[in-house]
């Protein structure tokens, strides 16, 4: 697989996760701790993933006058994912949030810091 499959099965798999209802972790073994915890796991794996991706995006060849495209991506996926979590309200019970967007923001911030040696290379 090129670099550039492997990028696109990300994008896919973590556009497929954040439209895909959450259940109720209630009924489950730790669903107490899970239910407490909801909001500051969602966000931090929120942050996680879009750091993830945006480091992982540097890896991924592209010529450096093109790689700003991929930033602009990055940052328009977060706000499109939202937008459609949004819409898609009624079918996936899930509701898009300006609060997601910005710690979508904040993980590309991270993963652009973390990930900088390959976003600047030639």
């Amino acid at each position: 697989m090129t670099r550039w499959q492997v990028w696109s099965l990300f994008v896919v798999a973590w556009t497929l996760a954040l439209e895909v209802p959450v259940p109720d972790p209630g009924h489950l073994p730790a669903g107490a701790i899970l239910s407490t915890n909801k909001y500051l796991f969602a966000k931090t794996l929120h942050v996680a993933a879009y750091a993830g991706l945006t480091a992982f995006s540097g890896w991924v060849v592209v010529a450096s006058r093109h790689r700003w495209l991929m930033m602009l991506f990055l940052m328009g996926h977060a706000t499109a994912s939202e937008l459609l979590q949004a819409a898609l309200e009624p079918y996936c019970h899930r509701g898009g949030s300006l609060t997601d967007v910005g710690f979508d923001q904040l993980g590309i911030l991270l993963g652009t810091a973390v990930g900088w040696r390959w976003w600047i290379r030639e």
